[in-house]
């Protein structure tokens, strides 16, 4: 009699230890693009040695490499950290949310490769590039793969996680995803700053917040007050030469009308005016 429960991934509250015979296990293959040749060193389920590798329950999840709640292996580093949601009825009116990751060995970092053609690893694994080779035609580069472990735990699993894993920014936004993080690490803080808050806007964090403002209220406040300053200190100016042409003019005027005066009186009148307003620079 068959049985249609669903399949349960393996829990690994604690780091797996690989042994050490098993650091090295790849088979090597290779495949062609447009323009190169890609070497590939693999190490996944068609190598003969690699199951006496893994942990048990490997491959006891709905796909191989799943569980949970558990913690990456010894070394290695956990990459796109998220919170999933999954409903439990058709109205969406029960859920439960748990954070995942992918795992990768040290050395390796999470990707995607396009059409991957190694039997047994998926286009989204573990990568580590080993250059290129000199000379070769045509040309020719090096690439190590593994399957990437996906980790999942709930909020409740993580007094049982040895070692604990981060605190999430936006632990109920489902769109916030943490790129890498190594066991032990702190997550920033000010990317709460960022989480949506369930109400569909992004929020900016508190220095993005002060710059916005600078950039919006006080930066053209700063404008407008060196624009007035100017234009005082013009006006202001301009007003000044105005008034002194003036004064000259009316020096002039009162030293023709005086025509009873000495020449020494009328040029003593004149300087008087022109000495009280100096022609400004």
């Amino acid at each position: 009699m068959s049985s249609n429960a669903p399949a349960v991934p393996h829990t690994l509250t604690t780091p797996f230890v690989p042994p050490p015979s098993c650091t090295d296990q790849f088979i090597t293959t290779s495949y062609t693009t447009q323009s190169s040749v890609i070497t590939v060193l693999a190490s996944g389920p068609a190598d003969p040695r690699f199951v006496a590798c893994q942990p048990s329950g490997w491959d006891a999840g709905a796909s191989s490499f799943q569980f949970s709640p558990a913690v990456c292996p010894s070394g290695w580093g956990a990459y796109r950290l998220g919170v999933t949601t999954s409903y439990l009825d058709a109205n969406a009116a029960r859920s439960t949310s748990f954070t995942t990751a992918y795992c990768c060995s040290s050395g390796f970092r999470f990707g995607f490769v396009n059409n991957f053609p190694v039997q047994g690893i998926p286009p989204e694994a573990c990568f580590q590039n080993l250059g290129t080779e000199p000379g070769a035609d045509p040309p020719s580069t090096g690439l190590r793969a593994h399957n990437a472990w996906h980790i999942s735990w709930a909020s409740s699993d993580i007094p049982s996680l040895s070692p604990a894993p981060p605190a999430l920014p936006c632990p109920s936004d489902g769109n916030m995803v943490i790129s890498s993080w190594a066991p032990g690490a702190t997550v920033d803080p000010s990317l709460s700053g960022l989480c949506n808050h369930n109400d569909g806007v992004s929020r900016m964090s508190p220095s993005d917040t002060r710059s916005f403002w600078f950039l919006v209220v006080g930066l053209p406040l700063i404008v407008v007050a060196v624009i007035a300053a100017w234009s005082g200190w013009w006006c202001h100016r301009r007003s000044r030469r105005h008034r002194a042409k003036l004064e000259r003019a009316a020096g002039l005027q009162l030293a023709s009308s005086a025509g009873g005066m000495s020449a020494g009186d009328r040029e003593r009148i004149l300087r008087t005016a022109g000495s009280e307003h100096p022609k400004e620079t």
